[in-house]
């Protein structure tokens, strides 16, 4: 098995959605809508030029893929299989609403794998786990997510069931938003804790602010207008340089963490699980 890189790159490929799920991020005030200006789309071939430099300066970069709905982004299994070439493991994070039998055909699971997040406001729950089946019969690896938004927890058991009998553990993700006027995950009960799998401790270890961390060195964010930031938890408010730039470098060291609450484990190289790489 090849080496894992040592340097990550989460790409927030792009501010569009095919879902409106109420519990997303952009969800409020027309988000989406806000956002799309800071997109910019590039052909394949000029996404492969920057990416190949990358290469040139770096060497072979692990690279998370997430958006808005990565897979609705322009020539994406094209683009996906010739930056595998370059770069890998590649981690798509999906609601796998979009043509999976081209994808399969497509894209190589020894580089690729997909990471499928259920969303019960749009998705059958039947229907989804068809999917994951014949993703698993391309041999496609990939771990799934489901938000513990509020309205969901009294059916987080049964979804657990019908995830275990298909052999599939499904990972549930702690709601950060408001919902009926309560912030969370602060609001979540001792037994809500308990139901998806967290220990009110992690409430206090996400309370990362001025820890050292190596967000920006070993691992950064790629925004969709080509900004590179050292993570998802403060955007803007740290940038470390331009993706386009000829010269752009990553931090040299690690700095203390920005963040009021940051849930990233960016000192834990992404990938080391993964067993398929070749």
């Amino acid at each position: 098995m090849e080496n894992i890189p040592a340097i990550r790159f989460t790409w927030l490929i792009h501010y569009a959605c095919n879902y409106s799920c109420s519990y997303c991020f952009y969800y409020e005030g027309s988000g989406w809508e806000i956002l799309k200006e800071r997109n910019l789309y590039l052909t394949t071939a000029e996404w492969l030029k920057h990416w190949k430099n990358l290469f040139d300066k770096y060497g072979r970069c692990a690279i998370i893929i997430t958006g808005g709905e990565p897979s609705i982004y322009p020539d994406f299994l094209n683009l996906i299989n010739e930056l595998s070439k370059i770069h890998y493991p590649i981690n798509i994070s999906s609601n796998i609403s979009n043509d999976l039998d081209g994808f399969v055909k497509k894209i190589d699971p020894q580089r690729v794998s997909l990471s499928a997040s259920f969303q019960p406001q749009f998705e059958d729950l039947d229907r989804f786990l068809e999917k994951l089946q014949f993703l698993r019969q391309h041999k496609f690896d990939g771990c799934v997510n489901l938000v513990a938004y509020p309205p969901f927890l009294k059916d987080i058991d049964y979804y657990r069931k019908r995830f275990t009998a298909i052999d599939k553990n499904l990972e549930i993700i702690p709601f950060r938003g408001i919902h009926k006027e309560q912030a969370y995950p602060w609001s979540y009960s001792d037994e809500e804790l308990k139901l998806i799998g967290t220990k009110r401790s992690w409430l206090q270890r996400i309370r990362k602010k001025n820890k050292p961390c190596s967000a920006g060195k070993t691992s950064v964010l790629l925004l969709p207008d080509g900004t590179v930031v050292r993570c998802g938890q403060v955007f803007y408010k740290h940038i470390i340089g331009n993706f386009f730039d000829p010269d752009f470098r990553l931090l040299k060291q690690s700095l203390p963490c920005a963040a009021e609450v940051c849930p990233c484990d960016e000192d834990i190289v992404w990938g080391r699980r993964e067993s398929k790489v070749k």
